[in-house]
């Protein structure tokens, strides 16, 4: 076949990912670096927090099969194995509660942290530093934001973890060194063998109540899967030849009509200068993303109540997607019975805010979740109804995500008198960032019960001056504690 010939065959889009992978600056500017930091803070809080879920003792259970003394470390543990296992165990942490960041693109959402795990178990195996990581955790955020403007998974009934590996490709393309070529490769391998259904998210329960297991390991999995991809890619595999554009490819697959790649080459453009990993949003409390904005009108509603005893109804308006997404399309979100069912419930989160005056992982243990007075108080006078004029499903997403998912409260008390709780963004938007002093904060709440104070002093003190350091094993060095231990010591 002729050089002309074989024109017809290129796929434009794999081209441009590999060549800005490979190309686009590291040289952050201070915003951007100080923003990789937050985002890789916030990943880390919410893995360590994770320690005791079924998951993650099922994964490691699973991993220990496969020590590799030379390898990437599971976090809290002294094992060690290859790359593409510890970013598959230690992602999963990342999705044990819903508590990682997400970002809400043109066409889809998703979290771009789970390719964290990943990056950071590359860079272990190359010896990267601390400032290399950062730079590819920024690139890789560019590349999911990119992607969830390009593309969307719902036409096709695919998962957003089909983007996220993207970027996650990217991401790890660029901290183990892979030049243009190379990364069109990896991409190629990554798109093309790796499809997750969207029935992950399907709110069908098991006879748990819970969806699944296999909804903490669905982004791991594409990153581990990205992984693999980059490290082939490197030793001289190559993938097809139209990975993206092809009869059979990655655009066809999605049922996306529109043509992404206009998208792509202005958002990836040779003068991009990496930036949208600020755009990232966190979450203060560990449920459904839709749901935070009622959570802290709810706290600041309780903050005004001197007697719990006397609250006669709280009624919660919540723009229209946070009220179908965790009231409507519920099994029954006025009786939760698991942690899945009551942490996409308004009427627990908002119940369970006003009785307590916190949101934590804890609040969502069954036997909490299962009190009988706490069933009754969310059953008889927690009321929740959709307040358009807080957003419409009409209006789009990512106009409803801009504004903060909005939900306003009201407590009405024996005496008739009502006070309220604002609709205004929640801590960790955009318009209400994380101060660094909270994520310093969430890394230590989340840490302290498995780590014991010493070893989470080192922690946020290490990642406060990450992008000083030569080897990111120096950090990852701290993480190879046995944290059953550790959570015996710090109870005593």
């Amino acid at each position: 076949m002729s050089t002309e010939d074989n024109i017809i065959y290129r796929d434009a889009i794999a081209e441009l990912l590999g060549k800005f992978t490979a190309s686009v600056s590291t040289d952050l500017s201070d915003a951007t670096r100080h923003a990789a930091k937050r985002a890789l803070s916030d990943s880390i809080a919410v893995a360590l927090g994770a320690f005791d879920h079924p998951a993650s003792h099922i994964a490691r259970k699973y991993v220990s099969q496969f020590a590799n003394p030379n390898g990437s470390v599971i976090w809290g543990t002294s094992m060690r194995v290859n790359p593409d296992l510890a970013a598959l165990v230690n992602g999963s942490l990342l999705r044990c509660y819903d508590y990682n960041d997400f970002f809400v693109g043109q066409k889809n959402s998703g979290h771009p942290s789970d390719m964290v795990a990943g990056v950071i178990a590359a860079a272990e195996w190359v010896n990267a530093s601390g400032e290399e990581l950062l730079g590819a955790l920024a690139v890789g955020y560019e590349v999911v934001a990119a992607v969830f403007d390009a593309f969307s998974t719902a036409p096709g009934g695919w998962d957003y973890t089909n983007l996220t590996q993207i970027g996650a490709c990217a991401a790890i393309a660029r901290v183990i060194g892979l030049d243009a070529t190379q990364a069109r490769e990896a991409f190629g391998m990554t798109v093309t063998s790796h499809f997750a259904s969207d029935e992950v998210e399907s709110c069908e329960l098991n006879r748990r109540g819970d969806l699944t297991l296999w909804k903490r390991f669905n982004g791991s999995d594409s990153v581990r899967n990205a992984l693999q991809a980059c490290l082939l890619a490197k030793a001289g595999v190559e993938s097809v030849v139209r990975p993206f554009t092809g009869n059979n490819g990655f655009v066809v697959k999605l049922a996306n009509k529109h043509d992404p790649l206009p998208i792509l080459q202005k958002l990836l453009g040779d003068d991009v200068k990496l930036s949208r990993i600020a755009d990232t949003y966190m979450k203060l409390w560990p449920v459904g993303s839709v749901g935070l904005s009622a959570i802290r009108a709810a706290l600041e509603a309780r903050a005004k109540i001197s007697d719990l005893s006397k609250i006669k109804e709280v009624r919660v308006f919540s723009e229209e997607g946070a009220y179908d997404h965790l009231v409507a399309i519920r099994q029954d979100p006025y009786h939760p019975i698991s942690r899945e069912t009551a942490d996409h419930s308004m009427p627990y989160i908002v119940g369970a805010a006003v009785l307590d005056g916190y949101i934590q992982v804890d609040s969502f243990d069954l036997e909490k979740v299962l009190a009988p007075d706490r069933q009754k108080f969310i059953a008889e006078k927690v009321k929740c109804v959709p307040a358009p004029e807080l957003g419409t499903i009409a209006g789009g997403k990512l106009a409803r995500a801009a504004a903060g998912y909005l939900s306003r409260v009201e407590i009405e008390i024996a005496d008739g008198t009502v006070v309220h709780g604002e609709a205004l963004p929640f801590p960790g938007h955009p318009k209400a960032p994380f101060t660094d002093a909270e994520i310093a904060d969430k890394v230590a709440a989340n840490a302290l019960p498995f780590a014991g104070k010493e070893i989470t002093d080192k922690i946020v003190a290490t990642l406060a001056r990450f992008e000083t350091l030569a080897n990111v094993r120096e950090f990852t060095d701290i993480l190879t504690f046995d944290w059953k231990s550790q959570k015996v010591s710090a109870a005593a």
